[in-house]
This record gives structure tokens, C-alpha cells and sequence, in this order.
């Protein structure tokens, strides 16, 4: 008789342990799936309505897009690189001197890039005057194109 309930005992026990594994066999299978469709399905969008965010993309896109037309120069320390480090530190000097600058940042504030690009390239022009040789001579090129682009993708 104690035979017979050590068999069913551990039938009981084999039983347990498949549906388990079994259950454990699904439940990967569903994480599986799970996980490839949030990599396909991955998307952001963006409202319309929010002008000043779609705005700020855009310029965005149109100073990534002036940056590979103006290519690459050489720095200070030879090495190859585009306009938009100089960007940043005109923006930043600028911004010192208390001039407000547009921003990439895509809060909803301060993203009035067209009329600004004028205000960039004085504030060049005048760095070059006091400091000949901080921005590449490139920057005013740059400006030029930059402010070409803005209208081209949309930017206001």
C-alpha cells in the first residue's frame, strides 16, 4: 500500500513539474513576441498642434542639413569637423552677453530660428573683428545657408 502512494505521491510530483515547465515554455514564447513587436512598433508622435515643437524639429533638421553641405574643416587642433561646435560656442557667447538664443531643445520655448540667424551673423562678424580667426571664416557661409534652409523644411 505505501508502494502505491509513493507512485502516486510521485506521479503527482511529475505532473506538477511538467505543467510547470510547460506553463514556464509559454510564458517565454509571449515574452518572446512581446519583446520583437515593441521593437517594430516603436514610434513617437508628434501633434501638429504644438507649432513651436515641429518648428524646432525642423530648423533641426535644416542645421543638420547645412552642416553636411558646409562639410568638414580643419580646427585649431587639425582635426576634421563641421560648423556646429562653432555654432555652440557663438550661441554661448551670445547668450553670456545676455542676447536670447533659439534652442534644438524640444520644450516649446524659444525657437524663433529665422529672424536669429541675422543677430548670429553680426554677432560673428563682430567676433571676427575683435577676434580674428575664432570662428572659422566658413561660419558666415554657414549662416548664409543656414538661413536659406530654415524656410526650405518649413521653419518659421
Amino acid at each position: 500500500m505505501n508502494k502505491i502512494y509513493g507512485n502516486v505521491n510521485n506521479q503527482n510530483s511529475n505532473i506538477s513539474k511538467n505543467q510547470t515547465l510547460q506553463k514556464s515554455k509559454i510564458n517565454e514564447k509571449l515574452n518572446k513576441t512581446n519583446d520583437e513587436n515593441i521593437k517594430f512598433n516603436d514610434t513617437i508622435n508628434i501633434s501638429e498642434k504644438n507649432e513651436n515643437i515641429i518648428n524646432t524639429k525642423k530648423a533641426w533638421d535644416a542645421f543638420k542639413d547645412t552642416c553636411s553641405d558646409i562639410g568638414y574643416i580643419k580646427n585649431d587642433l587639425t582635426i576634421d569637423t563641421d560648423m556646429s561646435p562653432y555654432y555652440c560656442i557663438a550661441l554661448d557667447l551670445m547668450e553670456k552677453q545676455g542676447i536670447p538664443v533659439p534652442s534644438f531643445c524640444l520644450d516649446g520655448e524659444s525657437n524663433n530660428f529665422l529672424p536669429f540667424i541675422d543677430k548670429l551673423k553680426d554677432f560673428a562678424k563682430e567676433l571676427n573683428k575683435t577676434n580674428p580667426g575664432f570662428l572659422p571664416s566658413q561660419f558666415l557661409d554657414f549662416c548664409d545657408a543656414f538661413k536659406e534652409k530654415l524656410p526650405q523644411y518649413g521653419c518659421k
